[in-house]
């Protein structure tokens, strides 16, 4: 049976906060569009689920203070954040023990203190030497991309606990080992934090604030607005370009516009049928940008118990694949929430367990940092990135060393009539919800320019 063909202005491919944003930002300006989703869901990577009056994050979560384009969608919408509860002492686990401590920098021996410090020193130095639009036309950027991160860390880094702290940030950040990770793309998404500080912390930092609804809740009003416009459970297949427009084949529907705005993670990008083929440079771009494997463990008790023996929430795992928590509780506590994360070939160590395995690792790593009381929550949930049909890894894709200095001029260059979004294009707030959106708006006046 022939597919019914929708005609548009623009064509949107993916319906996460990129393509959403785009979305809005046309229909806006007058235009019609035709957003195109393959899964049944609006949010992309970013997913949450209703639980018991409150709800559940499965995906990308917090929100910083800085973050205008994020909290800008926040007032127009009249929704509510809350501050990810920071108050107590953290918890970090070495060599088999947990220790407590406080700020940001935890209490280890001097030598080890010393050499985390020095590293977050020197990075953020460096960072600061990054320009934004294009760091692959600077000398010392294109050096800084010939090498990744864990061979700069080998040779800067002497004390073991001090590089693995430090490697837990770019496996945090990433979801990738730092041996997999350009130097540069790691100092780019500092400088585009404003710093490792803003990149690292809850109170003042990227960890901040959460949504009452969930961090799902903006891409649903979003949704709503597109009404009939919006077409989920509906995979691109291929997309064909001449000279009067472009042609966007997909599983149930077929979409003809002037330009299409393509805001699905990378690797899935590569995967659809272009035709006229892409230009080498993109095609080599997409094949050269995977997202890495992030594993979010959620467990659910009747109260935030740990609150009451003055603990935050938040631990590092020095000695775990559990590499951090966070408290992801409501602010009165009820239920009690502890948000836990493994990323790399950690988050891939807990994924090959199952089910039973996995939730009884996660849980007693909890207790180990929590106390007994952790052991016995009334609901866990978990959940992979990196076996997500439609995301195929983390919050973001990374870039190995020589990527970012031969290919970043086709990061965000329009292909005839594509434009291209997605959190990985945007340069400042790269790799978040606020990123996600920054790109979306570029590319709506990418199409905008070019219609009007």
């Amino acid at each position: 049976m022939e597919q019914p063909t929708h005609e548009a202005d623009a064509c949107i491919v993916g319906a996460g906060y990129a393509g959403l944003t785009a979305a809005r930002r046309l229909t806006g300006a007058g235009k019609t569009v035709v957003v195109l989703e393959a899964r049944d869901r609006v949010g992309g990577r970013v997913w949450t689920q209703p639980y018991d009056g409150f709800r559940l994050d499965l995906g990308g979560t917090f929100i910083g203070p800085n973050q205008d384009a994020v909290h800008k969608l926040v007032s127009e919408f009249g929704l509510e954040t809350f501050p990810t509860h920071y108050e107590g002492e953290k918890v970090i686990t070495v060599e088999g023990q947990a220790r407590r401590y406080a700020g940001l920098i935890p209490k280890l021996n001097a030598l080890a203190v010393a050499s985390l410090g020095i590293g977050m020193t020197r990075l953020d130095a460096m960072a600061k030497r990054v320009p934004l639009d294009d760091p692959w036309l600077d000398s010392r950027c294109r050096r800084w991309d010939q090498q990744s991160a864990g061979a700069w860390l080998a040779r800067h880094a002497h004390v073991p606990l001090g590089r693995h702290l430090l490697g837990a940030t770019v496996r945090g950040t990433m979801c990738a080992d730092p041996g997999e990770v350009s130097l540069l793309h790691v100092l780019y998404l500092i400088r585009s934090a404003g710093g490792l500080n803003n990149l690292l912390s809850t109170k003042g930092g990227y960890q901040q604030d959460q949504l009452v609804n969930g961090a799902q809740s903006i891409a649903n009003r979003m949704a709503d607005e597109l009404g009939l416009s919006l077409c989920l459970d509906t995979p691109v297949r291929s997309i064909t370009q001449d000279d009067d427009g472009v042609t966007v084949h997909a599983g149930g529907a077929t979409v003809r516009a002037s330009r299409v705005v393509l805001a699905v993670p990378p690797g899935i990008a590569a995967l659809l049928a272009y035709d006229p083929p892409l230009p080498t440079e993109k095609a080599q771009l997409l094949d050269r940008m995977p997202a890495g494997s992030v594993f979010k463990a959620i467990a659910v008790y009747d109260d935030a118990f740990w609150r009451a023996d003055g603990l935050a929430g938040e631990t590092v795992g020095a000695d775990s694949p559990v590499e951090m928590t966070l408290d992801a509780s409501p602010p009165s506590g009820q239920p009690g929430l502890i948000m836990g994360f493994a990323f790399g070939p950690y988050a891939r160590q807990l994924g090959a367990l199952d089910d039973d395995e996995r939730r009884r690792a996660v849980v007693n790593e909890y207790a180990r940092r929590f106390g007994p009381r952790a052991r016995q929550p009334v609901d866990y949930h978990d959940h992979e990135w990196a076996n997500e049909q439609w995301s195929r890894g983390g919050m973001m894709a990374h870039l190995a060393p020589g990527v970012l200095s031969q290919f970043g001029p086709a990061l965000r260059r329009p292909v005839g009539r594509i434009h291209w979004a997605g959190t990985e294009t945007a340069t400042i707030s790269h790799g978040t919800i606020d990123g996600a959106i920054r790109s979306g708006e570029r590319a709506a006046l990418e199409v905008l320019e070019r219609t009007t």
